[in-house]
């Protein structure tokens, strides 16, 4: 039954999107990349990680759809912009689905689930956990300095409890440009979706940085994660959509995941 549901949902998806012929994809890089011979700044290759997990979804999702991927490597804040003024067809940067950003493009269906996490090195946790009394969290911090990716669901947060907080908030283009500031002391933690941080930390020497406190999910800083699309193409959308169900019927999915990630994304 699963094998013909997969079989049906793909001929759906086609059909949706029949006439797509190539798709241009946007991928959020995690290190800020200067521009090879011949291309565009951070249009080089990015590998590992979250990066290639979304570059597997997305080819994935192309050849189920019959459409060519073309793929570029941009930084967050510009994969909206891009998707609403027709420079990209879909959009991966872990978004989570909100009322704002609905306002500029449109959503699949989800993905994955994602929460948020403070990271930082041992010894400034320790440092925190000694001046607190008890192990730092979000909420308990106090005069600490904070690095975020700009333009972010963590960074909109951070700035709305900065003051109260005595908290000074340092943005960055790119996941690895904030987890520099942390590395470099210039910063006590950073805010990063998790999984996010956790590919990142994959590149990392081995006790090098901590999650601090508890996974985070209200005041928007978890949620479902979706790739955007033109509020335009309801035709893509559904193409998209129906893949995505077809990849979960048959197993494609969790293959995917499990070729990236140790565990479970649902």
């Amino acid at each position: 039954m699963r094998a013909f549901l997969s079989i049906v949902l793909l001929l759906l998806a086609c059909a949706s999107v029949a006439q797509a012929g190539s798709l241009r994809i946007a991928l959020g890089v995690q290190n800020n990349l200067s521009p090879a011979p011949g291309q565009s700044a951070r249009g080089g290759a990015q590998s590992g990680g979250l990066i290639a997990f979304n570059e597997d979804l997305a080819r994935e999702i192309c050849r189920r759809i019959n459409a060519r991927c073309v793929t570029r490597h941009v930084l967050f804040g510009e994969i909206l912009p891009g998707i609403e003024g027709g420079k990209f067809e879909l959009g991966f940067g872990n978004y989570l689905r909100t009322p704002e950003r609905e306002k500029q493009v449109a959503f699949s269906d989800p993905l994955w689930r994602s929460s948020s996490r403070l990271l930082a090195a041992p010894a400034t946790t320790q440092r925190f956990t000694r001046r607190l009394g008890r192990e730092p969290d979000l909420a308990s911090l106090r005069g600490a300095r904070l690095g975020v990716v700009a333009e972010t669901q963590q960074h909109r947060y951070l700035q709305s409890i900065a003051l109260a907080q005595e908290l000074t908030v340092l943005t960055a283009p790119t996941i690895g440009d904030a987890l520099t500031l942390l590395r470099e002391g210039k910063v006590d933690f950073c805010l990063f979706p998790m999984l996010s941080a956790y590919a990142m930390l994959n590149s990392e020497p081995a006790g090098a940085f901590e999650f601090a406190g508890r996974p985070l999910t209200e005041s928007g800083l978890g949620g479902t994660v979706h790739i955007a699309l033109p509020k335009t193409d309801g035709a893509l959308r559904e193409g998209v959509n129906l893949a995505i169900a077809a990849m979960r019927a048959d197993g494609t999915y969790h293959r995917i995941v499990r070729r990236h990630f140790p565990f479970s994304l649902d």
